[in-house]
């Protein structure tokens, strides 16, 4: 490459950047244009003006960085003092650029801004950790005019020799460095803006030489042969980011979907964008959101694929943030107006659909519910059309085993049919889910409760929804459940039940009105208050962090009892089997629970035996809690409400201690009195069975005792080292691995827990873990169950003279990050 073309080239990408300079601030207000001139300014200096300490060691300094008159008029409007010394001795940056959907078609009012720091490669970790919380410093003070701002950084050889450098690190949870590496890549060369710094080399034939020959050009790498084998663990990725952000991700796989059907000989869009730019094209067509567009869209309608091409012209357009329905003065001078109006002209789209789509912000939990079952149904079928691709192909090393697990596993909690599950609703744009009015109706067809968001009218008893507010979804139930407390819960969980919503019940009166208010009040703080999900807690198996027990929300038998039955509820009363006639006070149990996974279920259970069959649920998830799990107890009783609260919360700390107590040898047993019935509660590894005691002689029913274990015990669980007791876990598929000179011990405790015994002879446990990810995710054989069904690996290590369970292939320091 002569100097005269690379010149000719620095200069063509030069224009291009000018170009998404204006049309990044021509979308953002007169406040947020000052605010993005201010980026490169606080990451060149150690502005102390900015809120928080900044450790005056923090290296800063960026390449060629000038102080502009953009700059010092957004210092003066935001009262910010510029240091006298506008240039320091060291560079630590080479430069600093957004990314991302900025400057495109795809930036709308509400979007974020994503800036890459590309920093020297002599930095140490410890400057690294110095720059990282000045970083958070910046996003924070960004944060408090509402303008967010993402910072991330990057070594110069991230995507060339990364494991060469102490100093590279995974470029962030926004990004996941390790399983969309290259494809990482091409997005920042396609989508990039250089607020400041050196000039990235982005162009096809672009290589090393440039910034050889020039000190004002930056090469990140090539992209021009992306390895087939990053295209599913990228697509995983995304499917991931959809659970956030389902419309963005939805676009993105489609594109990985749309590369991976032109494999081996796949144009890029960073090759479309450069054609544009050889071309002297740099108007509206020469936009990166735009192309992506474009290119799935022929794809799409290629393929005949009408209902995946509607969705998707749905999310450009709702990403864009233009509302043709209802332009506002600063909206009216958007330089996308005009292509967009053209595209939606193209589309035959009705004046309806458009003024619903404007109205986004204001969609009731119905329209989100029907748009995310669109998205998720959609980026399923993308994910299984990329994993027919994969299969062909071997997993990239660099997509690690262990986070294909993890992501696996908040996949198929997201996924699942279980309608156990209490599934989030993603609000997308809408601002606010809550309700003024929600009505249940009861099918005895169905044995269903439907939900409504109105109110209902006595006067009319046959019809559930009558007060028609125009909505197309007015008329339909917004969500459904085998038991009216998942009813609840859903609606708390989701935001359409708060204190002021009022509940309706067809064919029920005030009081039943008045429990489901009363439930709602002690959900809210319950469910609105949930810890963070690290990675060590997705590849733990799962534990209890909150358990919510519902009583009497059905039937109530407190309602049958007198004014002089009541005078005998004392300390001793016991609500199990209350006065003279021994009945019991609880008619139904219903458990809400949140895992550390971050899954809300519910359950109901009936019967006289309901509350046993609760704490049977319950008991093996709340062994392998801590002292911290949260439990609750919300009697929806008309009377003896603090009776019932104190007995089950008495019984349920008294059953979690007794499971905490035993081991692989024994048994505990603890009686239990349920209206004129007796029982015995039998505590072992396994969990809590109960059976009933016919007659009672002695004392025998009175006190805990201890059985021997191999009463109730399954034989084979004893051939297995007692420390996997404590990790196994209902509905999840484990391998517990330990090498032993020339062999691997291999323990497999399946979805039943029923555990088998593997030995396999020099295999390494890297090797078969590999191999067993790979026939989980590719072998159709080992499909039979629903995606996303990637077993846990853990490891069975000999410390200081204990075999200790760990989970494999995460580093201590991993464990502790959010997921």
């Amino acid at each position: 490459m002569t100097d005269k073309t690379a010149h000719y080239q620095k200069d063509l990408a030069e224009k291009l950047n000018c170009t998404r300079l204006a049309r990044a601030l021509n979308v953002l207000t007169n406040l947020q244009q000052h605010l993005f001139h201010l980026i490169p300014f606080l990451i060149h200096h150690n502005q102390i003006d900015v809120p928080g300490i900044i450790d005056p060691d923090t290296p800063c300094g960026v390449h060629g960085f000038i102080l502009s008159d953009a700059i010092i008029s957004a210092c003066d409007f935001l009262s910010l003092s510029i240091p006298e010394t506008n240039q320091t001795s060291d560079c630590v940056f080479e430069g600093v650029y957004a990314m991302g959907s900025t400057a495109s078609f795809g930036q709308n009012p509400q979007s974020d801004v994503d800036i890459w720091l590309v920093y020297n490669s002599q930095l140490t970790q410890e400057q690294l950790k110095l720059i990282e919380y000045k970083n958070k410093l910046i996003s924070d003070w960004f944060a408090g005019f509402e303008f967010e701002v993402n910072f991330y950084l990057v070594h110069p050889m991230q995507f060339r020799e990364c494991s060469a450098f102490d100093n590279c690190q995974p470029v962030g949870l926004e990004h996941s460095g390790s399983s969309q590496h290259w494809l990482l890549l091409e997005e920042f060369y396609r989508s990039h803006i250089r607020l400041t710094g050196k000039v990235v080399a982005w162009w096809p034939d672009a290589d090393s030489k440039n910034t050889e020959s020039d000190v004002n050009l930056l090469y990140l790498g090539d992209i021009n042969s992306l390895p087939a084998a990053e295209y599913f663990g990228a697509s995983l990725w995304q499917l991931y980011k959809g659970l956030n952000k389902p419309h963005k991700a939805l676009l993105k796989v489609l594109l990985l979907e749309t590369y991976a059907s032109e494999y081996p000989h796949t144009t890029l869009i960073t090759q479309q964008l450069w054609q544009y730019c050889e071309q002297q094209d740099f108007s509206v067509d020469n936009d990166a959101y735009l192309l992506l567009y474009q290119r799935i869209e022929a794809y799409l309608i290629a393929q005949g694929d009408d209902n995946r091409l509607e969705i998707v012209r749905r999310c450009f357009y709702l990403k864009s943030g233009v509302t043709l329905s209802c332009l506002s003065p600063h909206s009216a001078a958007d330089w996308r107006l005009e292509k967009i109006s053209s595209l939606v002209k193209q589309w035959t789209w009705s004046h309806e659909l458009v003024a619903t789509l404007d109205n986004s912000p204001h969609w009731h939990a119905g329209q989100l519910k029907w748009f995310n079952q669109q998205l998720s149904e959609l980026l399923l079928v993308s994910y299984k059309n990329l994993l027919k691709f994969a299969s062909k192909q071997t997993l990239s090393e660099r997509m690690r085993v262990e986070e294909l697990g993890l992501l696996a596993r908040k996949l198929h909690t997201y996924f699942s049919e279980d309608e156990h599950l209490l599934q989030p609703l993603n609000r997308l744009w809408s601002l606010s889910t809550a309700e003024k009015s929600l009505t249940i109706f009861y099918c005895k067809q169905a044995s269903r409760f439907y939900l409504y968001r109105q109110a209902y009218i006595e006067q009319d008893p046959s019809q559930a929804v009558v007060r028609n507010q125009g909505n197309e979804f007015d008329n339909h139930p917004i969500h459904d459940a085998d038991n009216i407390c998942s009813l609840v819960a859903w609606s708390v969980l989701n935001g359409l039940a708060t204190i002021e919503t009022k509940w309706f019940q067809v064919g029920r009166g005030k009081r039943r009105t008045d429990k489901l208010s009363y439930l709602t009040r002690k959900l809210i703080p319950v469910m609105h208050n949930v810890p963070t999900v690290y990675k060590r807690d997705l590849c733990e198996p799962w534990c209890y962090q909150k358990i919510v027990l519902i009583t009497n929300m059905d039937k109530d038998p407190t309602t049958q009892l007198n004014e002089q039955e009541l005078m005998l509820e004392h300390v001793n009363t016991n609500i199990l089997s209350f006065g003279q006639t021994k009945i019991s006070m609880l008619s139904s149990v219903a458990v809400v629970c949140l895992n550390s996974w971050g899954e809300w279920q519910s359950h109901r259970f009936n019967g006289k035996t309901a509350l046993l069959e609760a704490i049977s649920f319950i008991i093996l998830g709340l062994k392998r809690s801590n002292e911290q799990v949260d439990l609750s107890i919300i009697s929806c009783s008309a009377k003896l409400k603090q009776p019932i609260f104190n007995q089950l919360k008495t019984l349920l700390l008294r059953c979690y201690g007794l499971m905490k107590k035993v081991n692989q040898t024994n048994t505990l047993m603890h009686p239990i009195t349920i209206g004129d019935q007796h029982y015995s509660m039998h505590f072992n590894s396994l969990g809590m069975m109960y059976r009933k005691i016919e007659s009672t002689t002695g004392t025998e029913n009175l006190n805990s005792s201890v059985l021997p274990y191999a009463d109730l015990a399954d034989h084979s669980h004893l051939n297995a080292p007692s420390v996997i007791q404590k990790f196994i876990a209902m509905g999840a598929k484990q391998y517990f691995l330990r090498e032993r000179l020339q062999t691997l011990d291999v323990f497999i405790a399946d979805e039943h827990n029923q555990l088998e015994h593997l030995q396999y002879q020099h295999t390494s446990i890297n090797n078969f873990v590999a191999k067993e990810s790979h026939l989980y995710v590719f072998d159709e054989q080992k499909q039979r169950s629903p995606v996303f069904n990637m077993p846990q690996f853990f490891q069975l290590v000999d410390i200081e003279g204990k075999l200790t369970v760990i989970p494999f292939g995460l580093s201590v320091d991993e464990m502790g990050s959010a997921f």
